[in-house]
């Protein structure tokens, strides 16, 4: 996992693809992006994938998740996108009994077929009990 992590920093620095060259568009959103430790209901993440370019892409989309939350991916995940098309792929998420109060990532991951990557995160705040920030 930490290697994982450790290979995402490093792609996220420019080593690879940015978003331009590929000519995708990634957006992504935690619901709710708050949660208390109390809360036992399930978290979204969901993620827009656009296709920016002018020819059209097969991608790959994951989640990976920092320790205490499981990510739960959807049975598919792997799609073609046409020039101006988007897609939403929709993650769902729930605390384990290892979460703590704090800020918890999710790294997404899309690839293409020709093996290109782009990188985002989604962000979630896990609080101790229901009304406090």
């Amino acid at each position: 996992m930490k290697i994982i992590f450790l290979i995402a920093l490093i792609l996220a620095s420019g080593c690879l693809f940015g978003e331009k060259s590929l000519g995708i568009k990634l957006d992504s959103e935690i619901v709710p992006n708050k949660i208390s430790l109390e809360d036992t209901q399930s978290l979204k993440l969901e993620t827009k994938v656009t296709n920016v370019g002018n020819t059209k892409e097969v991608i790959t989309a994951d989640a990976i998740a920092t320790e205490g939350l499981d990510v739960h991916k959807p049975i598919r995940t792997n799609f073609a996108l046409k020039p101006g098309e988007s897609r939403i792929i929709i993650f769902n998420a729930t605390l384990t009994e290892y979460a703590v109060p704090g800020d918890y990532v999710i790294d997404i991951q899309i690839t293409t077929d020709t093996g290109k990557i782009l990188l985002g995160t989604a962000k979630l705040r896990v609080v101790q009990k229901k009304g406090i920030i």
